[in-house]
């Protein structure tokens, strides 16, 4: 149960970590020498696989981010760019140090979160079915979603106006939405309310009767709409789905906890 639900989080930790590091080693404002966590890579052995001038790529980097086919290619290109942009005299140094200091913040944040994280217990099977019974209209119930996903939000808005006038849901989604299932008119099936959740979907989607308002996401704007519900019958897949969520609410906890003792340990102004 452990790997299940913590999978999302080591996937999003493995990406913002290339990133961070790869920042670091592309970065133009200092010298892979002066870098203060590169210091610490000092320490085990390693040899040059790329040099540009005094900026040195080592199999180390390329093993600590997992690098691909074509890494070092690519990393030579980039430090052959941010030489010509140093000679050129372009970089802004404000920008060259906030850089490297946010690479550094979200490097530490990520070490940090990863700790609270191993901190927090899993919860077994009978603390979830507990948590389940506490909410049982959010848990215990399965509602039939249909979805119409719309470009654009004044389309959206458009749409939305013309459901509230009791226009067909699936007509609509068959003719307009961008969604995967609108060739079957935007039917998503039965799905709890922890399911909605676990996916990204705010809580007023969890809990709908009916229709939603616009909901906006990367993919686009959304419209929801629940046309029944029913008793529970996926029992596994509802446990599933509500342990996550119980998982993540104590992650949560735990991050607002350290979250909490660190800002009154440290004057905080925004």
């Amino acid at each position: 149960m452990s790997e299940r639900y913590t999978g999302w989080f080591w996937g999003l930790a493995a990406i913002v970590a290339a990133v961070t590091v790869w920042v670091l080693l592309s970065f133009n404002g200092s010298s892979l020498e002066e870098d203060t966590i590169v210091t610490v890579i000092d320490s085990v052995p390693r040899t040059p696989v790329a040099q540009v001038g005094e900026y040195i790529l080592y199999d180390t980097d390329l093993a600590f981010i997992r690098a691909g086919e074509g890494a070092v290619e690519s990393w030579t290109r980039d430090q052959l760019l941010a030489c010509a942009a140093e000679e050129a005299g372009i970089e802004n140094p404000s920008i060259s140090r906030f850089a490297a200091e946010r690479a550094r913040q979200v490097y530490l944040r990520d070490l940090m979160l990863s700790t609270i994280i191993e901190s927090v217990p899993v919860p077994d099977e009978q603390e979830i079915i507990i948590f389940m019974y506490s909410d049982p209209e959010l848990y215990l119930v399965e509602r039939h979603y249909y979805q119409i996903i719309a470009s654009d939000s004044s389309m959206a808005d458009s749409l939305h106006t013309r459901l509230g006038w009791g226009q067909n849901f699936q007509v609509m989604a068959q003719n307009i939405s961008i969604g995967q299932k609108a060739g079957i008119g935007g039917d998503l099936g039965f799905f709890t309310g922890a399911e909605m959740l676990v996916n990204g979907l705010p809580e007023e989607v969890a809990r709908l009767d009916g229709l939603s308002p616009v909901i906006p996401s990367t993919m686009g704007w959304h419209i929801f709409k629940v046309s029944e519900t029913r008793e529970m019958e996926d029992s596994v897949r509802a446990v599933e789905s509500a342990g996550q969520v119980l998982y993540n609410d104590r992650i949560q906890s735990a991050v607002d906890s350290v979250l909490q003792a660190t800002e009154n340990r440290f004057s905080t102004e925004v």
